[in-house]
């Protein structure tokens, strides 16, 4: 009878030291997205064996988890917890494979993928790395073949496979089902004011690049362990840093990274300060020399200009003193090589932004929809 409850005693504390809510409260989630199934396939591969052979929670802490979608060329997706056991060795653990069609730049996807997720793993703490070919607020298309009779246009934010892009409009709406710590974009071309403010209530930070990024990619061998053990913001400042220093550490061409952390909640008061500006200079802003403003493009794509080196040429004293207070408020932190590749850095803000075309009608119409414009009134 006393064996009996003994067993009955530990059976009752089992049952009441597990508390699934209690623990997803205290849980958080990193979620790697590798959108990898296009001609990026190799360098997803050779980024998820660095992530292999990083930090990795323990295989019993279910208070920390790792999580991996991967779909690279002629692979099955998959999502996969990454943990160590207890003699410190790697563990994949399938949580489900997808269908071998399944493209990874439909927003429906990455909603699965993200529900998968939370079904698996819920928590009160997410993050999200995502990682892809990526070309900020443009059309599909538009960067590779920037037609203006092109059809039915819609924003490109993220993510490419099979020819398919992902919109950022659906990018947003899949995104704001749950909210994130952070957002980490490995891809190009995404530190638009654009891009940043339509998702600025999906994320706390984000961390991304106003120029192209190399094929080397974020050094996930250095980032893994600080993003569970830090706070947040420290953790992306130390991500930032990390990912610098990889590239400074280059020669020639190869030393060519730029690097932005924005705080989200900044980003109204930066829209604020933008819309006088942009309503009070409106003939200049249609009419200014864009040849003399820094540049994040390549191969004539122009349209991603430095932000600050924009609008001081335009605004009165007033006015970008208030613009710059409210920019250095959402722009945390910045760093950039001297150049990209052929693109000389001399004036680094962080964030691009469009320099509105009289003659673009469709990318100007496009523009309109977005909610950057319907704060700031850029385009008319």
């Amino acid at each position: 009878m006393k064996r009996f409850l003994i067993l009955l005693a530990a059976a009752l504390c089992l049952t009441a030291c597990h508390d699934p809510e209690k623990e997803a409260r205290e849980r958080q989630v990193v979620l790697v997205y590798f959108a990898a199934n296009n001609s990026l396939s190799a360098e997803g591969i050779s980024d998820y064996s660095w992530l292999k052979e990083s930090w990795q929670p323990k295989e019993k802490d279910r208070e920390r988890i790792l999580l991996v979608y991967r779909h690279f060329r002629d692979q099955t997706p998959t999502l996969t917890r990454l943990c160590r056991d207890r003699r410190g060795q790697l563990v994949e653990e399938v949580i489900r494979d997808y269908p071998y069609e399944t493209n990874s730049a439909d927003p429906q996807t990455l909603a699965t993928v993200l529900d998968d997720a939370a079904q698996a793993w819920p928590a009160a703490r997410n993050g999200l790395i995502l990682w892809s070919h990526a070309s900020g607020f443009l059309p599909p298309g538009y960067y590779s073949n920037p037609k203006e009779q092109v059809p039915g246009a819609s924003p490109l934010s993220f993510a490419e496979d099979m020819g398919q892009e992902m919109d950022l409009l659906d990018l947003r709406r899949v995104l704001s089902k749950r909210h994130y710590e952070f957002i980490l974009f490995d891809c190009c071309l995404m530190a638009n004011v654009e891009v940043a403010y339509e998702l600025r209530n999906t994320a706390d930070y984000l961390v991304f690049s106003p120029t192209e990024i190399l094929s080397d990619g974020f050094p996930y061998e250095s980032i893994i362990q600080p993003i569970f053990e830090m706070g947040t913001e420290e953790a992306m400042r130390l991500a930032c840093r990390n990912y610098m220093n990889l590239y400074y550490a280059q020669s020639g061409v190869y030393q060519s990274a730029t690097i932005s952390l924005v705080k989200t909640a900044a980003l109204e008061a930066l829209a604020a300060a933008c819309r006088p500006i942009f309503q009070n200079h409106r003939d200049r802003i249609l009419t200014i020399d864009r040849s003399d403003i820094q540049p994040y493009f390549r191969f004539d794509k122009h349209w991603f200009y430095d932000i600050d080196d924009f609008t001081g040429r335009v605004a009165t004293d007033a006015e970008y003193r208030a613009f710059i207070s409210a920019l250095d408020q959402a722009v945390i932190y910045k760093d950039a090589t001297d150049a990209f590749l052929s693109i000389t850095i001399k004036n680094y803000s962080g964030l691009s932004i469009y320099i509105p075309r009289p003659g673009y009608t469709v990318l100007n119409n496009y523009y309109k929809t977005l909610e950057w414009n319907r704060a700031t009134g850029l385009v008319q």
